[in-house]
């Protein structure tokens, strides 16, 4: 086999690792040389799948398998199971994805591959726990995580806020300057909007600005500073 047709599964691996709901999360999540080895991989498993095929169909129908390599542009030994390898890969990875619902292959992919920072994420974006954002201004935001960024795709974080403020100076003491929820009842009440997407009120927040997150949960805050509960 001229190693040039190589090429078609090698292109056909690294589809189905960036295309796949199943995969390509995972991949957005290493390293370049490592997906160029899963790709490689991959592109393995496949051509030897399509060499299974290859076998089946000639074994049921050779006249039809000697028909249609005639047809082929290039003769070459082995190109037609070479050049099959892609369009299977792209064909079986386009069914599949119809079955397969985004929004929980992300979920899977973070749980299995995700780091601490991600996972914080995933819980305010997928399970609605109030996030805490300290930023390295002193000032913090709380809210809900909105969309999840792509790794080493995006440095930037959406929220819906639920709070806003800074911190004292001794960095403990959380000082309340806004509440957003009074003000989404109170457009909500009077009938302004149906629901808060429509206010147009989320904040992104860059990244590498955020010196640090954690779970916020109101009760809890008061319980630990019962001086500010009437405040907050």
């Amino acid at each position: 086999m001229p190693f040039n047709l190589l090429l078609f599964p090698l292109v056909g691996g690294y589809y189905i690792l960036i295309r796949f709901r199943y995969l390509r999360y995972v991949q957005y999540r290493l390293e370049s040389q490592r997906i160029l080895l899963n790709s490689a991989f991959a592109g393995i498993l496949l051509l030897g799948a399509c060499f299974i095929l290859r076998a089946i169909f000639i074994a049921i129908w050779p006249e039809t398998v000697e028909y249609l390599s005639k047809l082929l542009p290039i003769h070459a030994p082995y190109f037609g199971t070479t050049s099959l390898s892609l369009f299977v890969a792209v064909a079986a990875t386009e069914i599949a994805n119809l079955f397969i619902n985004r929004l929980k292959a992300i979920k899977r992919a973070i749980a299995t591959s995700g780091n601490e920072f991600e996972l914080l994420l995933s819980t305010s974006f997928f399970d609605a726990h109030l996030l805490q954002f300290t930023m390295d201004s002193g000032k913090f935001y709380i809210g809900w995580v909105k969309e999840l960024p792509k790794p080493f795709t995006t440095s930037y974080i959406r929220i819906t806020p639920a709070f806003s403020g800074y911190r004292k100076a001794d960095d403990k003491e959380l000082v309340f300057t806004t509440q957003y929820l009074t003000v989404y009842a109170s457009y909500i009440e009077d009938g302004s909007v149906a629901n808060t997407n429509e206010l147009k009120t989320d904040l992104v927040l860059k990244a590498d600005k955020i010196n640090s997150i954690s779970f916020f949960d109101m009760d809890m805050y008061n319980r630990f500073n019962p001086a500010q509960e009437e405040t907050t």
